[in-house]
């Protein structure tokens, strides 16, 4: 039975059902039961005077509201019963890497259609949204279910987490970015929802913080300064710097960028529905409207996309047909749209890596924009930044009015709620041992590389709150993955990895911008990945009970939840075809007695 009613209080998913039940009216006086049976043994352990199910009251804090937050507090609402939510969220509104980043050019790689959630779909504007589209839909999302209101701390930041192993909670560090007021929360479950690229860096080169003239991050890009007519230095050739070059090349008067190691540019993910060379197109009305009509069609449009998505992790293994396939079609691709010019191909064009060692980067007009009459490019790396620009590796300077650092993100890993200083140790990617009821929405060895982030997040939700209700229901302190199980995994990723594209020598955010670095991807397809977290594997997990005498104490007073709250007691037989809530107890009809009763019958 799902939840849909408001909540009794902000951040409470309430209990269903009726807790003041018959089988919590016994009384228990000196030890014994009232009807003159022993409630606690001579070891001092007691009945639990509860039905099994009693799920015990749970708080749970969520750093970041960006997609994965809101599919939380969706399911959530859905699934659990008494748990209490706090989400902090470091911006000023909901959105994550969607509302951070917003320079020219910013869109999602994956076609919209299947960057949504699948239990609120809409109708996009685009085949590949833009960054304002894809967050409009978040809040729009944020809106319908109102749950800033309801559960999130907008611009506030937590600072550190401390397990306190007497409680069996974490003790949260928190500071309102505004007030500057610092404080403590206190949460049974730590849910790190603040995504990858989130912590974006300005890149080390000398004098760049002297520079006079605009300067800016992609990550924190200032949508109101008009480059028309502007000359400008764009560093970094990563996503965002291909998508930042080609759309701002033809606007500007004079672009300088650099190509400092050679990349793989393709279209983007799932070409066969895209425009001429995988470009981006616009909806028509039409479409969009018969979108709306046939809903099935609808689904059945994104899972033809969806299926293409799935089958690009075969080109990722070394020496397969589909990589050779793909590296010469992109090669072939790249050469045409250089316009064959031999210095770019030479630096640009890889030779000692395969298409899919860093994610295929959606570059539609970025190869065109390197050819420009007003492009230069360089393939060597830049001297200084100056006060007024930049000094070229023969010792040139070249003024400009702006400097667009597209250099990425911190992705090590390293963070309030995760600080492994050594080796990257992770189980299966949502989970760490040195963390008690810690959960990551993509932590490392998270199938990062290919395909929508839209469906890892709603199999990563589920799997949470798979755990979060057992440990409700069995009255579980702490778990969490042990050491040497976590150290296999890993063991079998890191050989698993060396079959595969991503370990090659390129320089790739999968390895923290190092080009001989271990990449920290899941070891195989994202139906690979999705099977394997179908469910929970507790035998892999330490697990403490509130109980230290009885880890069966959940068992209770001998009755079932479904016996007190109004469920159907008879679930096994299935379900009348006039049940209007499934599993609710029937009302049945009364006539059946007079008809099938043995009363009924004459005597022989």
């Amino acid at each position: 039975m799902a939840i849909h009613s408001s909540l009794e209080v902000p951040g409470s998913v309430p209990k269903r059902g009726n807790t003041d039940n018959e089988s919590n009216d016994t009384i228990v006086h000196n030890g014994q039961h009232e009807v003159g049976a022993p409630a606690i043994n001579d070891y001092g352990y007691q009945i639990l005077e509860e039905p099994l199910g009693t799920k015990r009251k749970l708080r749970v804090v969520i750093l970041g509201a960006g997609a994965s937050g809101l599919d939380f507090f969706k399911n959530a609402e859905d699934k659990l019963e008494n748990v209490d939510i706090q989400c902090y969220e470091k911006n000023q509104d909901i959105g994550g890497t969607w509302f951070e980043n917003r320079y020219s050019g910013c869109a999602c790689d994956i076609p919209s259609v299947n960057y949504q959630y699948s239990w609120r779909p809409t109708i996009w504007s685009q085949y590949y949204s833009g960054s304002k589209e894809i967050w409009n839909y978040l809040k729009e999302v944020e809106h319908e279910n109102n749950f800033i209101e309801k559960y999130v701390k907008l611009r506030h930041e937590i600072l550190a987490a401390e397990w306190d192993a007497a409680t069996g909670q974490w003790v949260i560090k928190v500071r309102d970015i505004d007030g500057g007021r610092e404080f403590e929360d206190r949460a049974e479950v730590f849910i790190n929802a603040g995504g990858v690229l989130n912590n974006w860096r300005w890149p080390d080169i000398e004098g760049l913080m002297a520079f006079r003239g605009k300067l800016m991050h992609t990550a924190n890009y200032d949508e109101n300064f008009n480059l028309t007519g502007r000359r400008v230095a764009v560093i970094g050739t990563g996503s965002s710097g291909v998508q930042c070059i080609a759309a701002i090349q033809k606007q500007v008067s004079k672009l300088y960028t650099w190509i400092r190691s050679p990349i793989w540019v393709t279209a983007g993910f799932a070409q066969r529905f895209a425009g001429r060379d995988g470009a981006n197109f616009n909806y028509s009305e039409k479409q969009k409207q018969w979108l709306r009509d046939n809903p099935d069609k609808y689904l059945e449009y994104r899972k033809v996309i969806e299926s293409e998505l799935n089958q690009r992790f075969k080109f990722i293994i070394k020496g397969s047909r589909a990589a050779e396939e793909a590296r010469s079609y992109s090669e072939d691709e790249m050469r045409r749209k250089l316009n064959q010019d031999p210095r770019l191909i030479e630096k640009i064009i890889p030779k000692d890596f395969n298409v899919g060692c860093r994610r295929p980067t959606p570059g539609n007009g970025f190869l065109e924009a390197l050819t420009a009459d007003n492009t230069t490019c360089f393939t060597d790396p830049i001297g200084k930044i100056t006060p007024n620009g930049f000094i070229d590796s023969e010792g040139n300077e070249h003024e400009v009015d702006v400097i667009i650092c597209a250099t990425g993100f911190d992705t090590s890993w390293h963070g309030p709620s995760l600080s492994l200083r050594n080796k990257v140790i992770s189980y299966l990617s949502y989970a760490i041992p040195e963390y008690p009821n810690h959960f990551s929405y993509c932590g490392p060895y998270g199938p990062l590389a290919h395909g929508s982030f839209f469906p890892l997040i709603a199999k990563w939700t589920d799997l949470i709150l798979k755990i979060i209700t057992k440990m409700q229901v069995e009255r579980i302190k702490s778990l969490r993955p042990r050491k040497e199980v976590a150290e296999q995994f890993t063991e079998h990723a890191d050989l698993y990895l060396q079959r595969t594209a991503w370990t090659s020598p390129c320089s790739s955010w999968f390895k923290n911008g190092k080009k001989d670095g271990q990449p920290t991807i899941y070891p195989g397809s994202r139906l690979h990945f999705m099977q394997l977290l179908e469910n929970p594997r507790y035998e892999d997990y330490d697990i403490e009970y509130l109980d230290p005498k009885n880890m069966f104490s959940f068992l209770g007073n001998g009755f079932d939840t479904r016996e007190l709250d109004g469920r159907d007691i008879t679930n096994y037989l299935g379900f009348l075809e006039r049940q209007e809530e499934k599993d609710q107890e029937p009302i049945f009809d009364d006539n059946l007695v007079k008809f099938l009763g043995a009363a009924t019958l004459d005597d022989p």
